[in-house]
């Protein structure tokens, strides 16, 4: 898909007399219900903007880059808000916020940028990473963190599956009942399965997938039916087929919210500039 197809404007214009800061927030997703605010139940957006409301004596809306659902954790949320005072610097809030947010929640950085910039509009690409470890080797300290399975399944073949996924396919067969958005069709530049170490030493089975955007509850349904079906060791046309149906009813079983962490935001246009189609190519055939 062509970034021209976006449809998103250039500029998102201040208020006179405002000022716009950007900041980097990490949270452990396990006691809230979403980064959104709502209400009922504790979300990261509304931590956020009870702590710049102590410190600023002003409310504040903070903007993220997108949503992720209740038990979803990050690692690298971007965000924005738009200000009145111009006293403090915006190196500042890291430490100041650190403060008066809970322990769940930290601000990893910020700084002052200008109307070209939307946390959520400006965004280029969003990586996640889905954790999971063999229940030999599952300790009390990651639950919640990662997701239990009997056994890891061939690693040749889960990348096999998620080989499938990169390029531009519509995704409707890995989305959840609840999505509202019109068209399923996503771009994906990256999709890999990989195994690292853990603190612990254990192995942990990683898959990285890395999107123009995602949909509601994609990418748990797509991990969690690829490692259902290389536990029984399906053939990656199996896999293809559930793609290309575009139908729910042929997804598996969706991951654990736990084991999936928003990674990382890019803003940088130049990061996947190879993506795009050459003129005149429908990157939808």
């Amino acid at each position: 898909m062509a970034r021209a197809d976006w449809r998103r404007p250039l500029q998102w214009p201040l208020e006179a007399g405002k000022r716009r800061i950007r900041m980097t927030v990490a949270y452990d997703g396990s006691s809230f219900n979403g980064w959104q605010r709502q209400r009922n139940g504790r979300s990261v957006q509304e931590e956020l903007e009870t702590a710049l409301l102590a410190m600023l004596k002003e409310p504040v809306e903070v903007s993220g880059s997108g949503r992720t659902d209740s038990g979803v954790h990050a690692l690298g949320q971007v965000c924005h808000f738009d200000i009145s005072n111009h006293r403090i610097g915006a190196g500042v809030f890291v430490r100041a916020l650190n403060k008066l947010l809970p322990a769940d929640v930290r601000v990893l950085d910020s700084e002052e940028v200008d109307g070209s910039f939307h946390a959520r509009f400006s965004t280029m690409a969003r990586e996640y990473r889905y954790l999971a470890k063999e229940e030999l080797s599952f300790k009390p300290f990651d639950r919640d963190r990662a997701a239990k399975v009997r056994r890891f399944p061939d690693l040749d073949l889960l990348n096999d599956y998620a080989s499938c996924l990169e390029g531009t396919h519509d995704f409707t067969t890995f989305t959840g009942s609840g999505d509202l958005c019109p068209s399923k069709w996503r771009d994906i530049y990256v999709s890999r399965f990989s195994f690292e170490r853990d603190f612990w030493g254990d192995r942990v089975l990683v898959y990285t997938i890395c999107g123009n955007a995602f949909l509601y509850r994609m990418v748990r349904s797509l991990v969690g039916t690829m490692l259902q079906l290389g536990d029984s060791e399906i053939p990656v046309d199996e896999f293809r087929r559930r793609l290309e149906a575009r139908d729910r009813s042929e997804t598996g079983k969706t991951a654990p919210a736990g084991g999936l962490y928003l990674a990382r935001v890019s803003y940088d246009p130049q990061e996947y500039a190879w993506f795009e189609p050459s003129a005149g190519e429908d990157a939808h055939e």
